[in-house]
């Protein structure tokens, strides 16, 4: 009995540590955990994560964060990540490494979603063996691995699995504990992202409707209203301070959602960086996407096989665990008719109808939710959940037969999403250069990196100059952003003029004091060369080609 309390569950963590470890390998570097980094969306989000650890830390304003000088508020041009930077916290607080902080909790990532999902699966099946195919299905489905080399945010989804467990135990005794877990679940995964939080504030509304509609849980009228009505005012308490400061973002129209809309294809075809889409390029066919795209968003069809068969079993099966997971049935076609996005009269128009997606986009906050495909995070759930009930039912009729079928089910769905020939390789060790660690020494000014990529063909290099921030903290007018204000946009067009006069005008009336400059690019070496002697600016120290200058006072 011991064994079983204690070996199973140490079992089934091994088993999914050795799978992160087998597939994740293409797009993670195991032999340097500190040091190694993909550039673009990575490199922002390991500075987002260090910027809250560092707010926390030093007591300042999370949101008056040191990017995009000098507007306010600019952490609220991206993702503010703070529900996951309560898990890097510990890691930075002791190491003051960013990047060790952000790839431990990128990896604890896959390996809770695993564990999320197992859980998920197992309450309907009771099964660990068809529960480890749910978990395996979900945690490496292909949808993880397209965002996983940058994407954080998308991956940290394991709450959303939780909360169907905690809902679905609330409903059974609406007691105040089990109501509270709700919440933190709820709370903790819209802290962590706002996509997600839209995903598990749906997944969570359409449970609730269906365990009170369709299976008509018999929980008192009263104490669901005043359970929902504590739950509202916790949630909106926990989460408004973080949302109020998104006002300035603006929603997108219907074409861009559109353009960012699954389809057939992108579910069905499999990628051009798995082996089967190294096999259909090979004999010339055109349709398997680049990992990179947005739209690129594959299902994998032994797990859309088995998932039918789940949904198959749920309707004819007299286990009443398994028929309770037609819900789940529900749910793919709602996340489906979401992920196809807007109505092409809505895209016309230039105007959100009612159309499901269109309904949506009426609702605060959920208006910013602005790639449709994402919804397919619902669909890979419950896909998973209905592939465990199909394999429970195969080891219930065929015993030790069905679980081969479903070992080996487990080895062709890793194989169908396993990652071959990613462009970007394993991440590599990127060190900050030695002048923003002599910007520390310095005494306190706002900091111009240049070149500067924003709005260019090599947007992604801007986070660069964020992560290397993390060295002196210095306020930066460099950084990614959703959207730029007429007014930043006004400032950084004539301060990339550097090093023309023009440049030190705006540099002295806005505050900015020190420029940094890259010699080892082009255009960088160029600037470089016509600043050096120009009077508005002085030379303060070089590193190599790394150059930093500082402003003259005016004349």
């Amino acid at each position: 009995m011991r064994w079983r309390r204690y070996g199973v569950p140490i079992l089934i963590l091994l088993a999914y540590l050795v799978a992160c470890r087998i597939m994740l390998a293409p797009i993670f570097n195991f032999s340097h955990i500190a040091t190694a980094s993909y550039e673009g969306d990575a490199r922002a989000f390991i500075w987002v994560l260090a910027w809250d650890n560092h707010a926390v830390l030093a007591r300042v304003p999370l949101f008056e964060a040191n990017k995009l000088y000098p507007l306010h508020d600019s952490l609220a041009y991206g993702e503010h990540l703070f529900g996951i930077s309560l898990f890097t916290l510990p890691v930075y607080a002791l190491t003051r490494n960013p990047v060790l902080a952000y790839n431990l909790v990128w990896l604890f990532a896959y390996v809770a979603c695993a564990l999320a999902m197992h859980a998920l699966a197992y309450r309907y099946t009771r099964d660990h063996m068809a529960s480890f195919v749910a978990g395996m299905a979900f945690t490496f489905c292909f949808f993880r691995f397209h965002h996983g080399h940058g994407h954080l945010n998308l991956i940290w989804c394991f709450w959303i699995p939780l909360v169907f467990v905690a809902i679905d135990r609330w409903s059974e005794r609406p007691t105040a504990p089990r109501l509270l877990l709700v919440v933190a679940i709820v709370v903790l995964q819209a802290l962590a992202a706002w996509y997600e939080a839209v995903l598990i504030t749906i997944a969570g509304l359409l449970y609730l409707g269906w365990l009170f509609v369709v299976e008509r849980r018999r929980v008192a009228i009263a104490t669901v209203v005043a359970h929902g009505a504590v739950a509202l005012l916790i949630a909106i308490a926990c989460v408004w301070p973080f949302a109020r400061h998104y006002f300035i973002l603006h929603q997108e129209p219907p074409a861009y959602a559109a353009d960012a809309s699954a389809d057939l294809t992108g579910w069905f075809v499999p990628p051009e960086n798995t082996f089967a889409g190294q096999w259909l390029l090979s004999r010339g066919v055109t349709g398997p996407r680049a990992i990179w795209g947005e739209l690129t968003v594959y299902l994998g069809w032994i797990t859309v096989i088995l998932g039918v068969a789940g949904a198959v079993v749920t309707m004819v099966t007299t286990d009443a665990a398994l028929a309770r997971s037609r819900f789940f049935i529900a749910l793919t076609v709602v996340a489906a008719i979401l992920a196809l996005g807007p109505l092409p009269g809505e895209v016309a128009s230039g105007v959100y109808g009612w159309s499901p997606y269109g309904a949506l986009s009426h609702v605060p906050g959920l208006s910013l939710f602005r790639i449709p495909a994402r919804y397919t995070e619902l669909i890979n759930l419950a896909l998973a959940v209905l592939a465990a009930v199909a394999c429970a039912a195969l080891h219930r009729r065929f015993g030790a037969a069905g679980a081969t079928v479903s070992a080996v089910a487990i080895v062709l769905l890793l194989a169908e999403s396993y990652v071959v020939k990613f462009p970007g390789g394993q991440p590599q060790p990127f060190p900050v250069p030695r002048v923003y660690s002599h910007l520390a020494t310095l005494p306190r000014a706002p900091v111009l990196s240049l070149p500067d990529y924003a709005s260019t063909p090599t947007w992604f290099e801007e986070a660069n100059y964020q992560y290397w921030s993390t060295a002196n903290w210095y306020p930066m007018v460099n950084g990614d952003s959703r959207e730029w204000p007429a007014q930043f946009v006004s400032l950084t067009t004539r301060l990339k003029t550097f090093p023309d006069h023009d440049a030190a005008v705006a540099m002295r009336e806005s505050g900015v004091t020190y420029i940094v400059v890259d010699g080892y690019k082009p255009e960088g070496l160029r600037m470089i060369n016509s600043a050096i002697g120009n009077p508005d600016y002085r030379v303060v120290t070089h590193f190599d080609r790394d150059y930093l200058f500082q402003v003259a006072a005016a004349p």
